[in-house]
């Protein structure tokens, strides 16, 4: 009977197997979300920027949710997770967030809640820390949490007359509001280990352009129970947001 030399094989046998290990091993996807105004860097209370509406404005805050992340590859078989972010941009801490355990396949896009869906967004759907009580909605009943505060002042038609603006998303009734987002990579995320870096940007001046222009003359300081304005604002935000770049880290 032909022997086998086991200190010979053993090694060949660990190597193929750690090989195949290292193959089904999950990654990870790094999205850091970064701000402009139709191609200018965002500056909070610095800069005069143009809308559509035919008015300056400035930016004093901004504050938002994106939630339930999913990647799809091209026949459509996704990987999904309901997880929550919060991103204030005075906050740099908030800039990424981190997708785990991310199966091995090539995915072609992103889709994501802007705000929060109808079964996270209801009073207490978040933990009670600081940051979620000061974005919880202050309309009476079951309404949640405010998805979006998009803050500052505008310069009316040029007049110098300067007044405030509050772009406050969020359910309204029975209206949730929120965004779905999908976003098409210029090329596969090929992912078998490790971490893909995603750079997103969010265009504020998409909020008040495309397909509607929105004047903030018209609805004024405060909509939180303005549906005409919360409607506009989701069929704008369908845009808002691109892929800038992605890479292999």
């Amino acid at each position: 009977m032909k022997k086998v030399n086991l200190l010979l094989t053993l090694p060949l046998l660990l190597l193929l197997v750690s090989g195949c290990k290292k193959d089904e091993d999950p990654g990870f996807v790094r999205l850091n979300f970064d701000h402009q105004v139709n191609g200018q860097e965002l500056k909070l209370n610095d800069t005069w920027y143009d809308c559509a509406a035919g008015h300056k404005f400035q930016v004093a805050r901004l504050k938002y949710y994106v939630s339930n992340f999913t990647l799809k590859n091209e026949k459509g078989d996704v990987f999904q997770t309901r997880e929550v972010h919060y991103r204030d941009i005075e906050n740099p801490d908030t800039r990424s967030f981190l997708l785990k355990n991310v199966p091995k396949d090539e995915y072609t896009s992103l889709t994501f809640v802007f705000g929060l869906d109808e079964i996270t967004n209801v009073d207490g759907g978040l933990p009670n820390t600081t940051t979620n009580i000061n974005m919880e909605w202050p309309l009476p009943g079951d309404q949640g949490y405010h998805f979006m505060k998009f803050e500052g002042r505008y310069d009316s038609l040029g007049a110098g007359v300067l007044k405030n603006f509050n772009l406050h998303t969020g359910a309204t009734g029975n209206n949730q509001n929120f965004v779905q987002i999908t976003l098409p990579f210029h090329h596969a995320l090929s992912m078998d280990g490790g971490t893909w870096k995603l750079d997103l940007s969010m265009d504020l001046n998409e909020w008040l352009q495309n397909p509607n222009v929105y004047d903030f003359e018209t609805f004024g300081p405060m909509i939180m129970a303005n549906q005409n304005a919360q409607l506009m604002l989701k069929a704008n935000g369908n845009d808002v947001f691109s892929v800038i770049s992605m890479d292999k880290e």
